[in-house]
């Protein structure tokens, strides 16, 4: 996914030229198959696999937020859960994750101060790749 998945992506966003990669049937597939799928397959996610994801997750939301707009749900689960996890990386991704994901979707006040209360309490967490 890191070698040609994301910069495939990347550059047909980049260069206007998102159809001709990803259609609505193939967002539907990767909300539904890779990022809201049954608990046992999640369960068997290594961290790179899952950091991989939430950079997926992301730059979709990024480029493609209103045709990710009947998958709101799914995409908010997806990244809030990777909040609540002990490691890092995938934490960190998280917070950007679902930054985005607030910048794209208006959401009610509680989610956002909830994820602001949380940075605040672990702001470690955000600065961890500035830190040698």
């Amino acid at each position: 996914m890191q070698m040609l998945i994301l910069p495939m992506l990347t550059h047909a966003f980049q260069h206007n030229q998102s159809w001709d990669v990803v259609d609505t049937n193939i967002i539907k597939t990767i909300v539904d198959k890779l990022l809201d799928p049954p608990e046992d397959v999640s369960a068997d996610y290594d961290e790179p696999l899952r950091i991989e994801l939430l950079q997926l997750a992301t730059l979709l939301l990024k480029h493609l937020p209103n045709d990710l707009v009947h998958h709101r749900k799914e995409l908010i689960k997806f990244g809030w859960n990777h909040l609540k996890r002990e490691e890092s990386a995938s934490k960190q991704w998280a917070f950007v994750n679902v930054c985005h994901f607030l910048e794209a979707y208006q959401a009610p006040e509680k989610i956002i101060l909830q994820v602001c209360c949380h940075t605040y309490t672990d702001p470690l967490t955000l600065l961890a790749p500035f830190q040698l």
